[in-house]
């Protein structure tokens, strides 16, 4: 068992990211986020590169954020729903907040441009689910199992529920010592993981959760090897194959995350 609850499929949504420069050219862009409650209210949580077109496009690139479009599920009550649609972002009075280094931005309890009506985020996951520093250390180990739940493929090819628009969860093992991030000079963000799994297209803004580990102790009792499950992260990317052109099956096996620590950093 992962002792992950199901439900948190609900929270993880997909995006679109409108990008245009001076003269009306524009780049549209689809990823993955997910949403959380947190004190301040509910946050929204995607990757940076999907909202600063400068990580995506070059730091000279002419492209400034235009639209961001977040989906939402219809909920009878609280029962979801299969509708899904697309709502916009007030980016004037909701604008995100973004890591110097990370590959992180945060919405906090972004507004939208127009009424959501019984349209909302699920309602599952919370910003204390998110692992520190010290979890990093003492709780995660490499070879560990996690999975992350996002929206892989584009849009000839979806590899998703296209009746409900769930994410599909993927599981991948710490393939880089946890406890310190992993350095690469083909990775040009901070605070990253690596990990054995298959992150494509569209993954970006996958929430990773740590598999809980040995058995839970019951009522009174202790079980000092027990590790609950736990948000670790947000996925980040992908190494292709050397000297191969980046076809959809051109992959490396490698893929790598944003540790939660720099989306708490945000917080």
């Amino acid at each position: 068992m992962s002792g992950i609850n199901q439900s948190i499929v609900l929270d993880v949504v997909r995006l679109r990211t409108s990008f245009k420069d001076d003269v009306g050219n524009s780049k549209v862009v689809s990823g993955s986020g997910f949403w959380m409650k947190h004190k301040q209210g509910r946050i929204f949580v995607t990757n940076k590169h999907n909202v600063d077109p400068s990580l995506k496009l070059g730091s000279e690139t002419p492209y400034g954020l235009e639209q961001l479009e977040i989906e939402l599920r219809l909920f009878d009550q609280n029962v979801p729903k299969a509708a899904t649609q697309y709502f916009s972002v007030d980016l004037i009075h909701s604008p995100p907040a973004l890591s110097d280094s990370a590959d992180v931005a945060i919405f906090f309890d972004p507004s939208f441009l127009t009424p959501c009506g019984s349209y909302r985020p699920g309602n599952v996951l919370s910003s204390l689910d998110l692992a520190d520093a010290a979890f990093f250390v003492n709780s995660v180990a490499l070879m560990d199992t996690a999975s992350f739940i996002g929206f892989a493929g584009n849009s000839v090819s979806r590899w998703w529920d296209s009746k409900w628009n769930l994410g599909v969860a993927r599981t991948v093992n710490i393939a880089s010592v946890p406890g310190i991030p992993f350095t690469h000079e083909d990775i040009r963000t901070s605070d990253t993981i690596l990990v054995a799994g298959l992150s494509f297209s569209g993954s970006s803004g996958s929430i990773v959760v740590l598999h809980e580990k040995s058995i839970k102790p019951g009522l009174g009792l202790n079980n000092p090897n027990y590790v609950p499950a736990k948000v670790i992260g947000i996925m980040s990317g992908h190494w292709w194959d050397a000297d191969q052109d980046p076809g959809m099956f051109h992959h490396s096996g490698l893929s790598y995350f944003t540790r939660s620590t720099s989306i708490l950093a945000l917080l």
